[in-house]
């Protein structure tokens, strides 16, 4: 994105606001028929400041997923607390994390972005690399403060973690329009990943725990 249109928080708001009706205008419409003149419409913005700001219907789609997906990070970051256990800071991550990715928004646009990657493989590579790889290596980053390995072995961990976490509840909702998680079944699904994860860590990385 250009530094255009967002120096003053009131214009970060703005476009804040201009990509949520995005992302939502796409979910409800498919993306082949979604226009950014509908998303104008909908969002009160002005033609000029969508193309001078995102380029084109596709950068605006990707600049909206990134929001979704800063919104997530944003949120961990706000709960993060120096000192925590490497338990506690499984369940932080989890819990933040998994209640991101089964918001009603999130699941729409996974199954977006599933349908279209065929058709616009560039989306698909956005989503891997700057979704799924990159929340694979930053939470790679938190836990090398608890556990002296290699980065890559590290990512490794946060990578069977955030799978398994996202796991079946994950999938039911990506098939079931009409599921919604409740906050337990949430914290169960945290739980019982934290547990699996954290006793194959003392395992395989019993000497290199840190104090």
């Amino acid at each position: 994105m250009q530094e255009t249109a967002v120096k003053t928080a009131r214009g970060r708001e703005r476009m804040k606001g201009l990509l949520a009706c995005a992302i939502d205008t796409f979910i409800e419409n498919g993306y082949s028929r979604t226009s950014i003149e509908k998303i104008i419409q909908r969002s009160g913005g002005s033609r000029s400041t969508v193309y001078q700001c995102y380029g084109s219907k596709e950068g605006l789609f990707i600049a909206a997923l990134q929001m979704m997906a800063d919104d997530v990070y944003a949120a961990y970051m706000a709960d993060y607390r120096h000192g925590r256990t490497l338990r506690e800071e499984f369940l932080s991550f989890g819990r933040i994390y998994l209640a991101g990715m089964l918001s009603t928004r999130a699941i729409g646009a996974s199954r977006l972005i599933f349908a279209e990657t065929v058709q616009l493989p560039e989306i698909g590579d956005w989503f891997w690399r700057e979704g799924i790889d990159k929340s694979y290596s930053c939470f790679a980053k938190v836990l090398e403060n608890h556990i002296d390995a290699p980065l890559e072995e590290l990512r490794d961990v946060a990578a069977r973690f955030i799978e398994m976490l996202k796991g079946p509840l994950y999938l039911r909702a990506l098939c079931q329009s009409n599921f919604h998680a409740a906050a337990s079944d949430i914290e169960r699904e945290v739980l019982l990943s934290t547990d699996i994860v954290c006793a194959w860590i003392q395992t395989h990385f019993a000497s290199r725990l840190r104090a």
